[in-house]
């Protein structure tokens, strides 16, 4: 076992204990967060807080690092958890495609103009190939059938509409048309109405073309519309929420 590979282990293993930390101590660097956006001295043209993170962590700020993961942790995993795959596989690849970004660090003063989006389609990159090997080396390696992330949605349905009084009638409805969505129209909806995303970053993460997400967006909301009624498809959104 080569010494370069042994120190690459034992830097994985001391970033692996950071992002351990930060999620202990998220106030701390979220304070950090705000002291960086408040006082940064750099280009005014800067006015994204997320950006002069990036911008920091790039010039070598660790703690700029810390509260970037602290930022999109928590989304990152809600994201990832809504696929066909086991949560802890999630956490794995979550811990991942961090550890990439800060042993990468040197190498990535390339303009990366909307870190969420990048991130987002990190995760989603990193839990295919999981998948992939995973499948190579499991009892189903002679199949060809390429790996598929199937997006679900995670929620007790009944449990949660029972608190919020929803009548079975209304519960029947919403069951019906999410079952009319196909996987790809609700990771759509999700990426749109909760995280915010736009279209080209939506593009960027499924692998289409924008016009194609357009299209494939337009197609669920009319599907919802022909289904339920404008109040029943509000609630239908909210469950898309975080949790």
């Amino acid at each position: 076992m080569g010494i370069s590979f042994l120190r690459s282990m034992i830097k994985k293993l001391m970033i692996s204990n950071c992002i351990a930390f930060i999620s202990q101590n998220f106030k701390f660097f979220y304070i950090w967060a705000f002291i960086i956006f408040s006082f940064s001295k750099m280009n005014d043209s800067l006015t994204d807080p997320i950006q002069l993170l990036w911008q920091s962590f790039l010039k070598g700020d660790d703690r700029s690092f810390a509260a970037i993961y602290q930022h999109f942790g928590q989304s990152l995993l809600s994201y990832g958890c809504k696929f066909n795959v086991e949560r802890e596989m999630v956490k794995d690849a979550l811990q991942e495609i961090f550890t990439d970004l800060y042993l990468k660090r040197d190498h990535l003063h390339v303009n990366i103009d909307n870190l969420k989006g990048y991130l987002f389609t990190a995760l989603k990159n990193n839990l295919l190939k999981k998948i992939l090997k995973k499948k190579k080396t499991g009892f189903d390696a002679i199949e060809t059938a390429k790996p598929e992330l199937r997006f679900e949605i995670e929620y007790s349905f009944q449990e949660q509409l029972i608190q919020m009084e929803i009548s079975k009638e209304t519960t029947k409805k919403l069951h019906q048309a999410i079952e009319a969505l196909s996987s790809k129209q609700k990771e759509i909806i999700f990426l749109k109405f909760e995280e915010e995303l736009d279209y080209r970053e939506i593009a960027g993460i499924l692998n289409i073309t924008v016009e194609s997400a357009r299209k494939q967006l337009y197609r669920a909301l009319k599907s919802l519309r022909e289904l339920l009624d404008p109040k029943t498809i509000q609630l239908f959104l909210h469950l898309f929420s975080k949790k």
